[in-house]
């Protein structure tokens, strides 16, 4: 599976979805190309959206489990049926409930004080949020009518980075995925403190750090020149 394919399924999984296309994706030939690309992405010393060198392609790769707990692998290799991500995501994707794990950045990432209009102590259109949709104006693009009152929707964010990668940008895509992802480390905490079992999204969550962390050795190189500036 490509990269852009990749960050696409991620997207889907913290998203709203029909009962189709979840189908679709976790279809177990589907999801195995997932976690096949999801591995490679982990441990192939590349840029992302550089194309797999011969030598990397044949070079025998550590098991996720090396990368994963046991609870996550476990929940990972058996996605949950459509009923129960939907029942999950309207417990605990949706705001104002008691066990709302909304996964917003700017709910993890208070904006400054002193920005006009923006509330100071975290909450939804923050610096982040103002951040994702000027990204997503400057492609052209509209947010959709989902993520309005939040652009900076984990979905969106990832998805944002498979926009990149399809359109030929794998320097901004490098550069969206170094700056906009630190706050997931305090969501992932957020579901961790879930009296629920939250293993199959805290291992996406795992994926995510751990593709943005292998990345870091070439964060130098690209985000200078790159036309995604952050203002958070």
């Amino acid at each position: 599976m490509e990269d852009a394919a990749v960050f696409s399924t991620l997207a889907q999984c913290f998203g709203p979805v029909d009962e189709r296309e979840w189908n679709e994706l976790t279809d177990p030939a589907q999801w195995s190309d997932f976690l096949a690309g999801a591995r490679r992405l982990l441990q192939d010393n590349r840029p992302l959206g550089a194309d797999e060198r011969p030598a990397l392609a044949m070079r025998a790769r550590l098991p996720l489990q090396e990368f994963l707990s046991a609870s996550e692998l476990s929940a990972l290799f058996a996605p949950p049926s459509y009923q129960d991500k939907h029942a999950f995501a309207a417990r605990h994707f949706t705001g104002g409930l008691p066990d709302s794990a909304v996964p917003v950045e700017s709910l993890y990432q208070p904006a400054h004080p002193t920005t006009p209009g923006v509330p100071a102590g975290g909450g939804y259109m923050g610096d982040a949020a103002l951040y994702v949709r000027d990204v997503v104006d400057g492609l052209g693009l509209a947010v959709p009518p989902a993520f309005a009152a939040c652009p900076d929707h984990l979905a969106l964010e990832l998805d944002l980075v498979a926009v990149l990668l399809r359109s030929g940008r794998e320097d901004a895509a490098l550069a969206f995925l170094a700056e906009r992802f630190g706050w997931l480390t305090a969501y992932r905490a957020r579901l961790l403190a879930l009296d629920e079992d939250a293993s199959f999204y805290i291992g996406l969550i795992d994926l995510v750090m751990g593709i943005s962390a292998q990345q870091e050795p070439f964060e130098d190189d690209v985000i200078s020149g790159c036309a995604i500036d952050s203002v958070a």
